[in-house]
């Protein structure tokens, strides 16, 4: 289980990458979690204004990261996008820490930050070039290893910030906490990654530009896109009916939803190592498919909860399934195009923006219709017809399970 440490660790590029890749996740989990309360509860902005921001933020981190994937084969050259992209992080982050109003707010999270974002895709796509020459189920091990680190930063930087920071009454020192994590990752880009091969002036590598936005619009990666989103959006479900359910209906405390989502997130990191090991030996398609239908059953026994100890006790193995199913659909992505990491890769913010939505519009019917324990039914159904999805397009493909 641990070969793929002692991969990472014995080649100077990919632990730079590693720890880059932490960097970025911690730039992401300093702030994330403390958006709302930072810009509605410090900064006084409307929900409805927040709402709009939101919205804003998600469609220009999916069109930018996508591009500048799809730019990134292309040209080769991630390095300098790296640069470019890490530099306005500094700037996006450290504008609102230095100047915190609605105005720098608004524009730096919807304009600038999510340029950012656009490292996440970059960096796996310059990981997974550096595994080109690593047998393939070594170098799936090793990329789902990787976002085992990114899950690691999300355990770590936002605790540690609310015990730095939970008592000043602001959160705004986490943008500044995160410039800092920016420009990390902008000094190792520029210092330590090496460059790429140099080319011909004008030369570009695979298709054009349209070309790859028509694959990605392809029927069978429509089908591939919309089932693993409906298949992850259960993740994101869970972590809005569990609280509510255990809170409202049950007589749990908040202190309550602290512990366990923090016993979740450090349960899901041995197993994402788990995982990552499985495939070497396993199919990921049936790995996916497997924790899928796990992780459904989770769900439906989620419903069934009626004290707060049924929802601790399901949080092992709800955390176990999820670990597979956060870990690899970057790595099924990525495999379906191999030698252009760059479009696998813009694969991940698709997803995770359809997630968002198939959440949205599963949370708004549940809750309207059904209840905080009945919701859960309707991530069995997600989950249900993400796999039916999914093992039709495989099987028309027919790809091993």
């Amino acid at each position: 289980m641990f070969s793929s440490f002692g991969q990472i660790a014995g080649r100077p590029q990919l632990l730079v990458l590693s720890l880059m890749i932490f960097a970025q996740g911690s730039a992401f989990g300093a702030t994330i979690p403390y958006l709302s309360v930072t810009a509605i509860g410090t900064l006084g902005m409307s929900d409805q204004a927040y709402s709009l921001l939101m919205l804003v933020s998600s469609v220009s981190a999916v069109t930018i990261s996508v591009s500048l994937g799809i730019l990134s084969d292309m040209l080769g050259d991630r390095r300098h996008m790296l640069i470019a992209m890490s530099a306005l992080g500094v700037i996006g982050y450290g504008s609102i820490y230095l100047f915190p109003s609605v105005p720098v707010f608004l524009g730096a999270t919807s304009l600038v930050v999510p340029f950012f974002y656009a490292t996440s895709s970059l960096l796996f796509a310059s990981a997974r070039l550096e595994t080109g020459e690593i047998a393939p189920a070594e170098a799936a091990s090793i990329n789902a290893t990787l976002r085992a680190v990114v899950s690691a930063a999300w355990v770590l930087t936002p605790a540690g910030l609310g015990l730095a920071l939970g008592g000043s009454g602001s959160m705004i020192g986490a943008w500044g906490i995160a410039a800092l994590f920016c420009l990390f990752i902008l000094i190792c880009a520029t210092l330590i990654l090496k460059s790429p091969p140099a080319r011909a002036p004008g030369k570009v590598s695979g298709p054009g530009f349209g070309a790859a936005l028509k694959e990605l619009t392809a029927p069978t990666m429509l089908v591939r896109m919309v089932s693993i989103a409906a298949i992850t959006s259960t993740l994101r479900l869970s972590g809005t009916i569990w609280p509510l359910i255990l809170t409202l209906q049950l007589g749990g405390k908040t202190a309550d939803v602290g512990l366990i989502a923090g016993m979740t997130a450090l349960t899901e990191i041995p197993f994402m190592l788990m995982w990552a090991h499985l495939l070497k030996r396993h199919s990921i398609i049936g790995i996916i498919v497997a924790a899928a239908l796990g992780y459904g059953a989770y769900m439906f026994a989620l419903s069934f909860a009626s004290a707060p100890w049924h929802i601790y006790a399901l949080a092992l193995p709800g955390a176990a399934f999820a670990a597979a199913l956060l870990a690899l659909p970057l790595n099924y992505f990525q495999d379906l195009f191999p030698g252009r990491p760059g479009l696998g890769t813009a694969f991940l913010p698709i997803n995770s923006f359809l997630g968002n939505g198939l959440n949205a519009g599963a949370f708004a019917l549940g809750s309207h219709f059904l209840g905080y324990s009945e919701s859960a039914w309707l991530g069995l159904v997600l989950t249900l017809s993400g796999v039916a999805g999914l093992l039709s397009v495989e099987r028309r493909a027919k790809r091993p399970f």
